[in-house]
């Protein structure tokens, strides 16, 4: 049935012979091979999670781009797949992650239905996406499914439609729900914060659902300020795991909405979290001591039992978080049969060693690095900064760099559309973006004690 999600031990079973963790595997097992795992099991597998090495995204990422190219018929993993994307930020070829297009839908299905359990959204609720579609990205189908499922009536408007359409449409079709990407929401609500006042009286949004980047603290008192009593929530999901969790004011009391960390509720019928401490995340098997204490932050490891044919196992996430009890405050919302299968999840946002976000998108400082060190751009020192925009709560991306002045090397406008391709700048987003040439080296900021240049500074999370 729709609701139905898999046992343990049967996504660990399909793991052992899935490339992904063997590489001695060549292909995903076809659906017979997993039913004949499936028929063998012997239902004992529930101990052993922790002998599972766990899955990083280097590994994860380079078996991925050998199935996808791989066009031999034998290759399960091109076969009846739904394709989610991730990546292409930090100048890589995206990942395509491929979902059986079966447990696609059924995903779809339980998440509406969490939604609906959890008091988020449900009939009579009249959803605006404004969600990314296209450029392969399906975040604007997967979204309004999810809604629909939920038992919400869903207009889907898409990124393309401009700022004062949305507008009028939240008005004309009195509209309650705003869901999209977060930047994409401080955007509209920007607009919607410019119009004459008779006007906005017209727009009348109840919740905000936003999706793939965190809003600050000074977003969320923006869009309160101009929206009024808004309840602002988020969905929280990637390509690997597919949307698993939700944030609400209504289940956790608005823990964290002030701070760096924010509360998700998930389903452990869906999800298992561990949480484990930074040093112990080897790729190696691991015993329940590498565990970090209960609410402790850790890094964020996640076994899905909603993916069978590619499964996912002991997946570290590259966030931190920690997991607690699901607070006395849900249980007027969250029926009493589904509460003892529901966590929290506190996200205290990446491990910002690897990486850090803008504009929904992740950028490794690896890559960063290896893009930086390209001989026909003659970069010197480069410089990062993320900061904030004056009249409205928006993260802004500031990239600094001293060439040296040498012939044979490419001009600074190709620098520039380089450096515009690798960080995603687009017309929706280019405002945000500034690119520096300096002279020499004062035209860094430097650290306060050693005068280091600082390669990455970040004012948008302090």
């Amino acid at each position: 049935m729709a609701t139905e999600r898999y046992q343990l031990a049967d996504v660990l079973a399909v793991a052992k012979v899935h490339p992904f963790y063997n590489p001695d595997a060549v292909y995903p097992a076809d659906t017979e091979a997993i039913q004949g795992l499936q028929e063998l099991i012997d239902r004992t597998f529930k101990a052993t999670l922790q002998q599972q090495p766990f899955l990083n995204k280097k590994t994860l990422y380079k078996v991925i781009e050998r199935l996808v190219h791989d066009t031999d018929p034998l290759n399960t993993y091109r076969r009846s797949s739904y394709m989610s994307i991730t990546g292409g930020g930090s100048g890589g070829i995206p990942m395509m992650f491929a979902v059986d297009v079966h447990e696609n839908r059924r995903q779809r299905a339980q998440m509406g239905d969490f939604l609906k359990i959890c008091g988020v959204v449900g009939p009579g609720d009249w959803v605006l996406s404004i969600h990314l579609a296209g450029g392969f990205y399906r975040s604007l189908d997967l979204t309004t499914e999810i809604m629909e499922n939920a038992g919400a009536t869903v207009l889907s408007a898409g990124s393309y439609m401009p700022p004062t359409e949305v507008a009028k449409y939240l008005a004309d079709y009195h509209v309650n729900v705003l869901t999209g990407d977060g930047g994409q929401v401080v955007q509209v609500v920007y607009h919607i914060s410019m119009l004459p006042g008779d006007y906005r009286n017209r727009i009348n949004l109840e919740k905000i659902i936003y999706t793939s980047e965190p809003l600050t603290s000074p977003q969320r008192v923006f869009i309160q300020s101009i929206l009024g009593d808004v309840k602002i929530y988020s969905i929280l999901g990637s390509s690997e795991a597919g949307p698993w969790a939700i944030s609400s004011p209504d289940l956790t009391a608005e823990h964290g909405l002030t701070g760096s960390s924010t509360d998700f509720v998930f389903d452990t019928r869906s999800m298992l979290i561990e949480i484990i401490s930074p040093s112990n995340v080897d790729g190696a098997a691991n015993s329940d001591q590498t565990l970090a204490p209960q609410t402790e932050p850790g890094l964020v490891v996640q076994t899905s039992l909603q993916r069978l044919r590619n499964p996912l196992v002991r997946y570290n996430t590259g966030d931190i978080g920690s997991v607690h009890p699901l607070p006395d405050t849900a249980f007027a919302i969250v029926p009493e049969a589904d509460r003892k299968h529901l966590r929290v999840l506190r996200m205290n946002g990446r491990d910002h060693r690897f990486s850090f976000k803008w504009y929904g998108c992740y950028f490794e400082f690896d890559k960063i690095e290896s893009f930086m060190q390209a001989n026909e751009c003659g970069i010197l020192q480069w410089q990062i900064i993320l900061d904030k925009l004056a009249t409205t709560p928006q993260a802004t991306l500031e990239v600094r760099l001293l060439r040296r002045p040498q012939a044979g090397l490419i001009s600074d406008e190709d620098v520039i559309d380089r450096v515009r391709a690798f960080f995603l700048v687009f017309p929706e987003n280019e405002h945000l973006v500034r690119i520096v040439f300096v002279d020499d080296l004062e035209g860094f900021e430097r650290s306060v004690t050693a005068r280091k240049i600082i390669k990455f500074v970040d004012r948008w999370n302090h």
